[in-house]
């Protein structure tokens, strides 16, 4: 073709099944072709963890703004599977979506809606399903039949729905609302299968929209006391890996994936070449197993084949394992590498030399991004590549130093035209509602999971280098301030604290300017400091005091008085949410500390524990309240804390030091139980 073309693919979910069938078949239906491939990759954590906080689920919607970064780069064409990236969150409407992309020819997977330019591939829903409920009304009799359908925005799901409605309508069968729910092709279904369940007395089979919903049905099946195959039937839609290994085996359409895959290259290269192409559909098939109440030469049993599949997909499983394993050790290493901007890059590209990557670059944005969800926001025109590296070499920079990528310039190296395919992987690297920029890399298609557990890391690490800074620089601010107001008179040279003066004016300011609202004093008092100095130095007794101030100043919000009022106490005063209940406000901000506390024993590396014993007294501010009166009382509280403190800090070497009290973040989440 002479000139090297450069082609994007957009895929999410890629942790699901039938995405990892997809990026493996275009992946290696490419690498003859000469061409260059960019993968743009989202996973959603909601079905890939369990168990998982809804605050983490609702970070999700960052994988949205993903796929914006392709405009730093020049494609010749896209392969976009719209179908997967709107299965778990809601993309803006297909037609605005698709217009940021209407300058460049697409292919649509699994969607009807055509592009500007280009061609939809789709596979036989329809057909697939319609011959699925066909089968369990001609073939079993069965009348009761509920439907557990996939999103509603999702065209797949749509036309699996339809398949089941128009079915049940030609054989005289009524469809009520109740028998229908709305999944979201994650097996994160129970609610909706026991809604199924609760709102038809007597169900003989639940046909479900795809194998991973199923696998939940059988589940609550199980909980239930119902024999799959024999009280009630299942079936579901893809046949994944593994839907002949349940028991009974799962009946299933299956979604010919890697043939899709194939599929959309050959297109691509007919598109590239000005051949003429129309949009098609896949085929399904229909495959019969136990889980119908079929037996006998029926249902189909387990081939060598597939038990040969079974074994790769356990492989696959573990070396995923491992690498989520090892997740703690590299995240440990990059905080204590946080302080030093060109150690944490260094870190980070020696990971991919060990993966083996051919090439990686981290573009970070100017600034980090704060996306936040249904809100807009406006990506930046440049990225700074803070390190790239090829093979065993690496460079890395300083990010106020770094190379600037323009929209439009490209995220990966120029090649040749005669060269052999290069095949790169995009993922987006965030932390909470915070997003830092984008990792690309050039590696085999089988360390697609793993580096997406790397780029968590990447994302959180980044982050704490960030409060790092933010934490000097606030600290620099606060002495410049504290200088320039004199109150040098009132701060703790060691920590940066108020000292037992300046605090107490701080707290008795705070209950004049917050008349008739609730507020607590707070004593924190650091766990046998006299054995850390006794032990380990002074010096390190002194290191521990800073620690245990900069927790408590974290856990006591800021703007709220803190000081250090002894060689091991800390006084400070907070003002109550009045929104909240105080008794739940007030054992968060200690279950916080606590756990902050737990969170630095596990990376800081250091032979003694920190711990911080911690007394509250809540109190209403009025004209007539003397703080200095109101102290004894949390230091009443203070000395019943104290007794459920360690009894030595002196670390035993052989202990696990990721080991967290889980009880912690009962308090954390808003629970009454006491601490």
């Amino acid at each position: 073709m002479g000139e090297r073309k450069k082609i994007g693919v957009f895929v999410a979910n890629c942790h699901m099944d039938h995405p990892k069938k997809i990026i493996k078949s275009v992946y290696k239906g490419f690498l003859d072709k000469n061409v260059d491939v960019h993968f743009f990759l989202g996973t959603e954590s909601s079905s890939f963890y369990r168990p998982i906080s809804a605050d983490e689920k609702g970070f999700d919607y960052q994988y949205l703004s993903l796929y914006d970064y392709a405009h730093f780069d020049q494609f010749d064409l896209l392969i976009i599977g719209y179908g997967s990236l709107n299965t778990f969150q809601k993309l803006m409407d297909k037609e605005t979506f698709l217009n940021k992309f209407s300058h460049i020819p697409c292919i649509i997977l699994e969607d009807n809606t055509p592009p500007k330019a280009g061609i939809n591939l789709i596979c036989d829903n329809y057909s697939g399903m319609k011959r699925c409920v066909e089968h369990l009304i001609k073939e079993h009799g069965y009348k009761d039949i509920v439907f557990l359908s996939g999103p509603e925005t999702n065209d797949d799901a749509k036309e699996r729905l339809q398949a089941y409605l128009d079915v049940m309508i030609e054989n005289g069968m009524p469809v009520m609302d109740d028998m229908i729910e709305y999944g979201d092709f994650s097996e994160d279904v129970e609610d909706k299968v026991l809604a199924l369940f609760e709102n038809n007395e007597h169900i003989d089979a639940i046909c479900c929209a795809n194998d991973e919903m199923a696998n939940a049905v059988y589940k609550v099946c199980g909980e239930k006391g119902l024999v799959v195959g024999k009280d009630i039937a299942v079936t579901g839609f893809d046949n994944m890996r593994w839907a002949w290994c349940c028991e009974p085996g799962l009946t299933t359409v299956e979604q010919r994936s890697s043939e899709m895959g194939y599929r959309a290259v050959e297109l691509a290269m007919d598109i590239l070449n000005k051949k003429p192409v129309k949009s098609e559909r896949i085929p399904t098939g229909f495959i019969v197993r136990g889980s119908c109440g079929c037996t006998g030469d029926a249902a189909q049993s387990t081939t060598p084949r597939e038990e040969n599949k079974i074994q790769n997909a356990l492989e696959e499983m573990k070396e995923t394992w491992t690498q989520a394993i090892s997740g703690p050790l590299m995240l440990r290493e990059l905080i204590q590498a946080a302080d030093n901007e060109l150690t944490i890059y260094t870190l980070m590209s020696q990971v991919f030399i060990r993966h083996k990557a051919d090439f990686t670059s981290l573009y970070l944005l100017e600034s980090p991004m704060l996306n936040e969800e249904n809100k807009p926001y406006i990506l930046s025109k440049n990225l700074r590549q803070v390190f790239h590296q090829e093979g065993e070499k690496f460079h890395v920079y300083e990010k106020e130093n770094a190379p600037v990528i323009q929209r439009g310039a490209g995220l990966t190296p120029v090649h040749k035209a005669d060269e052999k395919s290069h095949i790169y992987f995009s993922y987006l690297i965030f932390d909470g509602n915070r997003q830092y920029g984008i990792l690309t890399t050039e590696i085999f298609y089988k360390e697609v999971p793993n580096i997406y557990l790397t780029t968590l890391q990447m994302g959180t690490s980044l982050h704490f280098m960030e409060l790092l800074e933010q934490s000097h620089e606030d600290r620099e601010k606060m002495i410049e301030q504290n200088a320039k107001l004199n109150y040098s008179a009132s701060s703790d040279p060691l920590t940066g604290l108020f000292n037992r003066r300046g605090v107490m004016e701080q707290m008795q300011k705070l209950v004049s300017d917050n008349q008739s609202k609730r507020a607590c004093i707070m004593i924190g008092d650091l766990d046998h400091l006299k054995e850390i100095n006794d032990t380990f130095g002074h010096g390190e007794g002194d290191f521990a005091i800073k620690a245990a101030a900069e927790l408590l100043r974290r856990g006591i919000g800021e703007g709220a008085p803190l000081g250090r009022i002894g060689g091991d106490e800390f006084l400070g005063m907070f003002v109550i949410d009045e929104k909240e209940d105080e008794e739940s406000f007030v054992k968060r901000k200690i279950a916080d500390i606590k756990l902050s506390a737990e969170l630095f024993n596990s990376v800081s590396g250091k032979p003694f524990f920190l711990g911080v014993s911690v007394g509250t007294h809540v109190f209403t501010c009025n004209i007539d309240t003397v703080v200095n009166q109101l102290v004894k009382y949390a230091d009443e509280e203070l000395y019943i804390s104290k007794k459920s403190r360690r009894e030595s800090v002196v670390r035993d070497v052989e202990e696990d030091e990721f080991e967290i009290d889980e009880s912690l973040f009962e308090d954390l989440d808003g629970d009454d139980t006491d601490e």
